[in-house]
């Protein structure tokens, strides 16, 4: 993200950011269906503060609108082609924008990778404008290593949350260099090299040593 990008964008990483920090479990970025949103009796929802509008006379089933923090996030279905189309339109209608943003430092893209997504069983992710650099690194690398796990055995986790490798997306890390190593020792250099490009920016894991530790053991299996 840069100084350069349409303000909306740019808060709207802020705002995922902004959500992993805290701590809190808010920072959502795939769910296998719309229901685990909610919660029964009457008690609010899962993700607590939010709520659900529609975008435009889009059916829920291929995207919503999920207002958080009073920000606006879009989800749409990760196996639907149309997710720029979608994007578009929620430009014009929930960012004030005129359209679907040009700009070469960014992609729009999924959060939680579209294939990942799909072998996970997941209905809906969540999508940003994504650097472009760090988020074509990912995909050529730990994203192609969680479709390739996926595609041996397909996950069943009904919530997605955010990840330190998630905000290395949404930072533009451009530090993965090959796929992930199966064993924890293999990924603590990239791990080393994403928490670096992290604290370059005043984002910093609490448990310091302990969570890089956490995330080269995840690298080894995340899908």
């Amino acid at each position: 993200m840069t100084a350069s990008w349409p303000e909306p964008l740019q808060r709207q990483v802020k705002t995922l950011l902004g959500q992993f920090l805290r701590g809190d479990g808010s920072a959502w970025i795939g769910i296998a269906s719309i229901g685990h949103l909610s919660v029964t009796g009457g008690l609010g929802t899962a993700r607590l503060g939010g709520r659900l509008e529609t975008l435009g006379s889009q059916p829920v089933t291929r995207a919503f609108v999920w207002v958080q923090d009073a920000e606006p996030e879009l989800w749409v279905d990760p196996r639907d082609a149309g997710y720029r189309d979608l994007y578009e339109q929620f430009a014009r209608q929930h960012l004030g924008l005129p359209g679907r943003p040009d700009g070469a430092s960014f992609n729009i893209d999924h959060v939680f990778p579209k294939a990942a997504a799909g072998l996970d069983g997941m209905s809906h992710v969540r999508v940003l404008a994504i650097e472009a650099a760090g988020n074509q690194s990912a995909g050529r690398t730990l994203e192609k290593a969680m479709k390739q796990r996926g595609d041996s055995k397909p996950g069943r986790k009904i919530i997605r949350q955010a990840t330190w490798m998630t905000l290395g997306k949404a930072c533009g890390f451009v530090g993965w260099e090959s796929l992930p190593d199966s064993e924890e020792a293999g990924n603590a250099d990239v791990v080393a090299r994403l928490f670096s490009h992290l604290a370059a920016r005043g984002i910093y894991p609490p448990a310091g040593a302990v969570e890089a530790k956490l995330t080269a053991h995840s690298l080894g299996r995340i899908r």
